[in-house]
């Protein structure tokens, strides 16, 4: 007798059964689809956030950090003296691309400590940016006493150790090595003279030659504030004035490296002539859109503070009437700089923005070390 197979059910889901499945299936993508983009969003959120904290963070550290040594070690006024008189070439001033302050004043016998430039920035988003430069003397480097010059050749020679207590031995491969383009500052007595190094050999002599790109380096007999007049000072012996190196840093934003990301540029001195003038600072934080700066004064009399240093401010009817307002007299500087995300939010197609304040004290320009 054949048997006949089992009978299948033809039995499946209902058409209602099928729909409601599918709404369930669609609610639980739509729900992880959701999530998934929130956290896409929180994810970019963070990195763009966070990137923006560590750049304002960098920028204000690294200009904080210089601000705390402004003219540390530097003579009595912190200033020092530079070429000077009838027929006297400006003295150039690092900046940035495009700016038009290009150099300190007709007529400046002195470079203070801190050099203000209001408005000497690149214009972003339609606001100016200022410009800072500050002098320090490089602790590596400080007070070394001289062991000859040579006034014809241009030339000095640093006392070694074995010569004289305080000598220093620049050619060790050390951080008090003098290289090409360093600034040295000697001093006798009250007076002072700046020069731009243009050669170095193995025997203790630096060369500071006519035609630097700072124009320091000036040797024409009439003028005041050179090299020669501080050798011819007396006491005439080389001994009897020393050298220091300093350390001229200029802060300024540059727009021009890349248009669409502007930064903030640390330029140490000159830098290398050889490159373009866009290329010889340092960037050291990337999308800040604005930098400000103010500063409190200390004059004996009003002490006003937020003080921007603009052309008004160095006449008598400036924020130090009826006096005029001196670089001399900056003891703390204000800060504030601006920045935004590298990168435009997905959503709002916007990029983050943020800004940091803060307010430096310049503890060389308030204290005197009377033991010096």
């Amino acid at each position: 007798m054949r048997t006949e197979p089992p009978c299948r059910s033809d039995a499946g889901f209902s058409l209602t059964e099928l729909l409601v499945a599918s709404v369930i299936v669609i609610i639980v993508l739509v729900a992880t689809m959701t999530a998934l983009q929130n956290a896409y969003r929180a994810t970019e959120i963070a990195e763009g956030t966070t990137g923006l904290t560590n750049n304002l963070r960098i920028g204000v550290d690294m200009i904080v950090r210089d601000l705390i040594q402004v003219g540390q070690g530097m003579p009595t006024g912190r200033t020092v003296q530079v070429p000077n008189g009838t027929g006297a070439l400006k003295i150039q001033r690092p900046r940035a691309q495009g700016s038009t302050c290009t150099e300190w004043p007709t007529g400046t016998e002195v470079i203070p400590a801190v050099t203000v430039g209001p408005g000497c920035g690149p214009t972003i988003n339609g606001v100016a940016t200022d410009m800072l430069t500050t002098l320090a003397v490089d602790s590596q480097l400080e007070a070394v006493p001289v062991e000859s010059f040579n006034a014809g050749a241009h030339t000095a020679t640093i006392s070694t150790p074995a010569q004289v207590t305080g000598g220093l031995d620049i050619s060790t491969g050390g951080p008090d090595d003098v290289e090409v383009g360093d600034l040295m500052m000697f001093t006798k007595g009250s007076a002072s003279a700046l020069v731009y190094i243009t050669a170095v050999n193995g025997n203790q002599t630096i060369t500071f030659n006519g035609g630097d790109p700072f124009q320091l380096n000036q040797f024409v007999s009439s003028l005041n504030g050179t090299i020669d007049d501080l050798i011819a000072l007396a006491p005439t012996t080389a001994r009897s004035a020393t050298v220091s190196r300093i350390r001229m840093i200029s802060y300024y934003l540059d727009n021009t490296l890349d248009p669409t990301t502007p930064r903030l540029i640390r330029h140490m001195n000159w830098g290398n002539p050889a490159l373009a003038l866009n290329k010889r600072g340092r960037t050291v934080a990337f999308a800040m859109e604005n930098l400000q700066i103010t500063y409190d004064m200390v004059d004996g009399a009003t002490n006003p503070s937020n003080v921007k240093m603009v052309a008004a401010d160095l006449t008598t009817g400036g924020a130090c009437a009826p006096q005029t307002c001196s670089p001399n007299q900056i003891r703390k500087v204000n800060i504030y700089l601006a920045g935004r995300s590298t990168d435009k939010f997905s959503t709002t197609k916007n990029y983050f923005r943020n800004a940091l304040n803060t307010q430096v004290s310049l503890r060389s320009m308030a204290l005197v070390d009377r033991y010096k």
